[in-house]
């Protein structure tokens, strides 16, 4: 049984990673696990994933980067 990880972000998103390999898929080349896979740890973290916190980012830099509304061509002739 390969045994593996749960972290759950305050964002709701979570992410599995591996722990520890078993018997076999240590010594199997590929480390392929043909076993049950076995979940060890649920870890509550207090902050949001990784792609949440860039998506935020991008949000704040495009909102505060100098990017403001109204200027340019809105295409409407009246």
């Amino acid at each position: 049984m390969c045994d593996y990880e749960e972290f759950v972000f305050t964002c709701t998103h979570s992410t599995i990673r591996l722990k520890s390999y078993c018997h076999f898929a240590r010594n199997d080349p590929n480390h392929q696990c043909f076993g049950v896979k076995k979940l060890r740890n649920v870890w509550d973290q207090n902050y949001e994933c990784e792609n949440c916190r860039e998506k935020k980012s991008r949000e704040q830099q495009w909102n505060h980067g100098g990017h403001s509304q109204g200027y340019g061509y809105s295409g409407y002739q009246g």
